[in-house]
Protein backbone atom coordinates (compact mmCIF):
# COMPACT_ATOMS: atom_id res chain seq x y z
CA UNK A 1 0.00 0.00 0.00
CA UNK A 2 2.56 2.76 0.57
CA UNK A 3 3.95 1.88 -2.48
CA UNK A 4 0.67 3.34 -4.09
CA UNK A 5 0.79 6.19 -1.61
CA UNK A 6 4.46 6.99 -3.09
CA UNK A 7 3.80 7.29 -6.33
CA UNK A 8 0.23 8.86 -5.83
CA UNK A 9 1.41 11.93 -3.22
CA UNK A 10 4.56 13.63 -2.74
CA UNK A 11 7.54 12.66 -0.44
CA UNK A 12 6.54 12.81 3.44
CA UNK A 13 2.70 12.52 2.92
CA UNK A 14 1.14 12.22 6.49
CA UNK A 15 -1.88 9.81 8.15
CA UNK A 16 -4.88 12.47 8.10
CA UNK A 17 -6.95 9.91 10.26
CA UNK A 18 -7.14 6.17 11.34
CA UNK A 19 -10.61 5.53 12.18
CA UNK A 20 -12.75 2.18 12.83
CA UNK A 21 -16.18 2.47 10.96
CA UNK A 22 -19.19 0.28 12.29
CA UNK A 23 -22.06 0.50 10.64
CA UNK A 24 -24.77 -1.47 12.44
CA UNK A 25 -27.78 -3.55 11.95
CA UNK A 26 -30.77 -1.12 10.33
CA UNK A 27 -28.26 1.80 9.71
CA UNK A 28 -29.58 3.05 6.47
CA UNK A 29 -27.06 4.48 3.71
CA UNK A 30 -24.14 7.20 4.23
CA UNK A 31 -24.79 10.52 2.01
CA UNK A 32 -22.40 9.98 -0.17
CA UNK A 33 -19.07 12.33 0.27
CA UNK A 34 -15.39 12.59 -1.07
CA UNK A 35 -12.89 12.65 1.54
CA UNK A 36 -11.09 15.69 0.52
CA UNK A 37 -14.12 18.03 0.32
CA UNK A 38 -13.02 20.12 2.97
CA UNK A 39 -10.28 21.33 1.30
CA UNK A 40 -11.33 24.19 -0.39
CA UNK A 41 -9.11 23.60 -3.79
CA UNK A 42 -11.77 23.81 -6.88
CA UNK A 43 -11.96 19.77 -8.63
CA UNK A 44 -10.72 18.79 -10.85
CA UNK A 45 -7.57 18.51 -9.28
CA UNK A 46 -4.37 16.47 -8.33
CA UNK A 47 -4.72 14.40 -5.79
CA UNK A 48 -4.80 15.65 -2.25
CA UNK A 49 -5.63 13.00 -0.33
CA UNK A 50 -6.45 9.04 -0.45
CA UNK A 51 -7.56 7.01 1.58
CA UNK A 52 -7.91 2.81 2.66
CA UNK A 53 -10.63 0.58 4.04
CA UNK A 54 -9.54 -2.58 5.68
CA UNK A 55 -12.13 -4.69 5.73
CA UNK A 56 -12.63 -6.58 9.23
CA UNK A 57 -15.94 -8.51 8.64
CA UNK A 58 -17.00 -9.44 4.81
CA UNK A 59 -18.16 -6.55 2.69
CA UNK A 60 -21.82 -7.55 1.27
CA UNK A 61 -24.46 -5.68 -0.37
CA UNK A 62 -26.72 -6.15 2.25
CA UNK A 63 -24.22 -5.40 5.20
CA UNK A 64 -22.80 -1.71 4.44
CA UNK A 65 -20.41 -2.72 2.06
CA UNK A 66 -19.06 1.44 0.73
CA UNK A 67 -20.77 2.01 -2.15
CA UNK A 68 -18.62 3.81 -4.83
CA UNK A 69 -19.42 6.21 -8.13
CA UNK A 70 -17.37 4.83 -10.72
CA UNK A 71 -15.27 8.25 -12.48
CA UNK A 72 -16.61 10.72 -9.98
CA UNK A 73 -12.65 11.09 -9.10
CA UNK A 74 -12.61 12.93 -12.18
CA UNK A 75 -15.52 15.26 -11.92
CA UNK A 76 -15.49 19.20 -11.42
CA UNK A 77 -18.11 20.80 -8.81
CA UNK A 78 -20.82 17.93 -10.30
CA UNK A 79 -22.63 15.93 -7.60
CA UNK A 80 -23.52 12.51 -8.04
CA UNK A 81 -26.74 12.26 -9.26
CA UNK A 82 -29.73 9.85 -9.15
CA UNK A 83 -28.91 7.80 -12.67
CA UNK A 84 -24.73 7.52 -11.87
CA UNK A 85 -23.54 4.50 -11.22
CA UNK A 86 -23.15 2.97 -7.97
CA UNK A 87 -21.59 -0.17 -7.18
CA UNK A 88 -20.95 -1.90 -3.32
CA UNK A 89 -17.44 -2.51 -2.66
CA UNK A 90 -17.44 -6.17 -2.11
CA UNK A 91 -14.86 -7.91 -0.55
CA UNK A 92 -13.69 -10.23 2.28
CA UNK A 93 -12.51 -9.97 5.45
CA UNK A 94 -8.77 -8.73 5.25
CA UNK A 95 -9.14 -7.12 1.72
CA UNK A 96 -8.43 -3.42 1.24
CA UNK A 97 -10.09 -0.93 -1.16
CA UNK A 98 -7.86 2.08 -1.79
CA UNK A 99 -9.12 5.34 -3.35
CA UNK A 100 -8.45 8.60 -3.79
CA UNK A 101 -9.56 11.23 -2.03
CA UNK A 102 -12.05 12.74 -4.66
CA UNK A 103 -14.00 9.97 -5.11
CA UNK A 104 -17.08 9.89 -3.92
CA UNK A 105 -18.58 7.08 -2.05
CA UNK A 106 -20.48 6.31 1.38
CA UNK A 107 -21.19 3.48 3.45
CA UNK A 108 -24.40 1.33 2.26
CA UNK A 109 -27.29 0.59 4.17
CA UNK A 110 -26.88 -2.75 6.45
CA UNK A 111 -29.79 -4.66 6.04
CA UNK A 112 -28.83 -7.90 8.27
CA UNK A 113 -28.52 -8.53 11.90
CA UNK A 114 -25.16 -8.75 12.29
CA UNK A 115 -22.75 -5.44 12.42
CA UNK A 116 -20.17 -3.98 9.70
CA UNK A 117 -16.48 -3.57 10.94
CA UNK A 118 -13.84 -1.67 8.77
CA UNK A 119 -10.72 0.96 9.39
CA UNK A 120 -10.06 3.37 7.18
CA UNK A 121 -6.73 4.92 7.41
CA UNK A 122 -6.61 8.43 5.08
CA UNK A 123 -3.84 10.23 4.18
CA UNK A 124 -2.73 13.43 2.59
CA UNK A 125 -0.14 15.67 0.55
CA UNK A 126 2.55 16.73 3.13
CA UNK A 127 1.40 20.47 2.71
CA UNK A 128 -2.09 20.28 4.08
CA UNK A 129 -3.47 19.81 7.32
CA UNK A 130 -4.28 16.49 8.45
CA UNK A 131 -7.77 15.50 10.19
CA UNK A 132 -5.65 14.37 13.53
CA UNK A 133 -2.87 16.05 14.72
CA UNK A 134 -0.94 12.89 15.57
CA UNK A 135 2.47 14.78 16.92
CA UNK A 136 -0.11 15.86 19.72
CA UNK A 137 -2.36 13.01 20.50
CA UNK A 138 0.32 10.16 20.06
CA UNK A 139 2.17 10.07 22.90
CA UNK A 140 5.75 10.41 22.37
CA UNK A 141 7.01 7.41 23.72
CA UNK A 142 5.27 5.73 21.39
CA UNK A 143 6.26 7.91 18.47
CA UNK A 144 10.07 7.19 19.73
CA UNK A 145 9.04 3.04 18.93
CA UNK A 146 7.71 2.74 16.08
CA UNK A 147 9.33 3.05 12.31
CA UNK A 148 10.74 5.88 10.39
CA UNK A 149 7.78 5.65 7.73
CA UNK A 150 5.20 5.54 10.81
CA UNK A 151 6.96 8.54 12.59
CA UNK A 152 7.01 10.28 8.90
CA UNK A 153 3.34 9.85 8.68
CA UNK A 154 2.58 11.26 11.84
CA UNK A 155 4.12 14.37 11.07
CA UNK A 156 7.33 13.98 12.65
CA UNK A 157 8.56 15.35 9.14
CA UNK A 158 9.31 18.50 6.72
CA UNK A 159 8.07 19.29 3.33
CA UNK A 160 10.84 21.72 1.83
CA UNK A 161 11.74 24.09 3.00
CA UNK A 162 10.17 24.35 6.43
CA UNK A 163 6.51 22.90 6.13
CA UNK A 164 6.10 20.98 9.93
CA UNK A 165 9.19 22.75 11.29
CA UNK A 166 8.95 23.32 15.09
CA UNK A 167 10.47 26.86 16.49
CA UNK A 168 12.38 26.69 12.55
CA UNK A 169 13.82 22.87 13.16
CA UNK A 170 13.45 19.59 12.16
CA UNK A 171 10.17 17.78 14.58
CA UNK A 172 12.53 14.65 15.17
CA UNK A 173 14.06 16.81 17.63
CA UNK A 174 10.96 16.76 20.07
CA UNK A 175 11.64 13.24 20.29
CA UNK A 176 15.42 13.48 21.51
CA UNK A 177 14.29 15.47 24.48
CA UNK A 178 13.30 13.91 27.81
Amino acid sequence: MLAVLDRLLMPNYLLSALQVINIQPGESAQLLHHDDGFYPIPRPRAPLAAATIWAIDDFTADNGATVVVPGSHRWGRRRPGPHDQRLPVVMPAGSCVFFVGTLWHGGGANTTSRDRLAVTAQYCQPWLRPMEAYTLSVPREIARSVSDDIRRMLGYSIHPPFVGAVDGLHPLRLLEEP
